[in-house]
């Protein structure tokens, strides 16, 4: 938010902040917004190819659920009404209600628990936005995405191939019925056991060969180069089939991948490509380079911790990392480390937004360095360049004020090109992040 101070009052900023370090804002709670995982699935369908299938999986961690509690169970029921838009004109709804009880209530509060539910539909081959309304019977909470998806069009006349799905888990069930279970986000846990790359397929030959190929690409090298390759030929017994990978045991290090298969039979062939990432289990999402991550720890941690964790190897690296973050935990055990989350949140939002002419990595800069310490500030004035504006504000500078913190930074822009230095003095032992 910007505050259109008249260039003259700059004069009286030491006391004005002495007047906001005695004022107190107290600031009304967000709505607690559950987070909703979902995910499309389009495949081939089993009869109709004018039409086209999508499963829709949505997954809610319990911690983000209210429960009630019964006298042997806790249950939660929530609503969820799917939209179905086309470019801007509404197609249909379907409004489903769950309810599920567990027993015990750690069970009720657990962050790596879930309640998955699923609806199918038929469409036509068209572009679609899916809207997903959510709400929690009990407390009254909602969520709410909509998200753009582009439905296959498929040919009984030749190869076809579904959508590609992360899964942590398949269950075989009887009467040859597959139930997936798929994963929240497409990141594998470096010490994962599982983690499945599962799609659908349909040819139109039976007891003939057919050869499914897989390259694994590393999008964070040059040129975005091959580091896994896989083939398989059988001879498929039946037109309709299903596929899948265990990408936990490629062994890969942790970054940025894609996968693209490609199933070829009879000279026809279909292809289809999904990117993922590997990390550790309990990192944070905005984290991508671990190494990189440790050395980003440099404003809370001491020379001394960060060598402790470098000196480490594989896996115990990762122990050691999590052994300092264990120690910060608000909460353990409990929605994840969000202490950890909240100070890479920062560390991303400062790496894109404060990058300077001199320094290409935004955190590393001034503002950076109290953005990731404090916060967003919760007001802040900058001045443009202006020639005729007093020294030392005859040059661009930043005003950031932290009310309840009761704290104010100035950062002038030293050369023009957004180089800004921060002047005032270095108040930070109240730091949220130092606790």
């Amino acid at each position: 938010m910007y505050i259109n101070f008249n260039k003259y009052l700059i004069m009286y900023f030491f006391i004005l902040s002495f007047f906001l370090s005695n004022t107190v804002i107290l600031k009304s709670e967000e709505k607690f917004v559950p987070k909703v995982y979902y995910h499309f699935f389009n495949h081939p369908p089993k009869e109709d190819y004018n039409k086209s299938d999508l499963r829709i999986f949505l997954q809610v961690p319990h911690s983000d659920l209210s429960f009630i509690k019964n006298e042997n169970s806790f249950t939660s029921t929530y609503e969820v009404n799917v939209i179905v838009w086309e470019d801007k004109n509404f197609v249909f709804d379907k409004s489903f209600e769950n309810s599920f009880s567990v027993v015990a209530y750690e069970e009720t509060v657990s962050d790596s628990l879930f309640s998955l539910c699923e609806y199918s539909l038929e469409l036509e081959p068209k572009k679609y936005e899916i809207e997903i309304l959510f709400k929690d019977k009990n407390s009254g909470n909602t969520s709410k995405g909509k998200l753009p998806v582009e439905l296959k069009r498929f040919n009984n006349n030749t190869v076809n191939i579904s959508d590609v799905i992360f899964l942590n888990r398949i269950e075989f069930l009887p009467n040859n019925v597959v139930k997936l279970i798929p994963a929240p986000i497409n990141n594998i846990s470096m010490n994962e056991k599982s983690f499945y790359a599962y799609f659908e397929m349909y040819v139109p030959s039976i007891d003939e060969e057919l050869t499914i190929k897989y390259n694994v690409f590393d999008q964070l090298s040059d040129n975005e180069k091959i580091v896994k390759v896989g083939s398989i030929s059988t001879t498929n017994k039946k037109k309709s089939d299903f596929f899948y990978t265990n990408l936990s045991e490629l062994n890969l290090d942790m970054g940025r991948y894609l996968i693209a298969y490609q199933i070829e039979q009879d000279g026809n062939n279909s292809k289809v490509s999904i990117p993922f990432t590997v990390g550790w289990e309990g990192l944070p999402e905005a984290i991508n380079d671990f190494d990189e991550a440790v050395d980003q720890m440099k404003y809370i941690a001491s020379k001394q911790d960060i060598k402790k964790i470098k000196d480490k190897k594989g896996f115990e690296k990762f122990k050691a990392f999590k052994e300092f973050w264990d120690k910060k935990d608000p909460s353990p055990g409990i929605n994840g480390n969000e202490k950890m989350i909240e100070y890479y949140r920062r560390i991303r939002y400062a790496l894109r937004t404060f990058t300077s002419s001199r320094i290409s990595k935004g955190w590393l800069t001034d503002r950076g360095y109290i953005f990731v310490l404090m916060g967003e500030p919760d007001e802040f004035y900058r001045q443009t360049f202006e020639s005729s504006a007093v020294p030392p504000y005859n040059r661009p500078y930043e005003i950031w004020y932290y009310y309840e913190k009761r704290r104010n930074y100035v950062f002038i822009d030293e050369t023009g090109f957004g180089d800004f230095t921060l002047i005032s003095p270095i108040y930070y032992e109240d730091s949220d992040m130092l606790k």
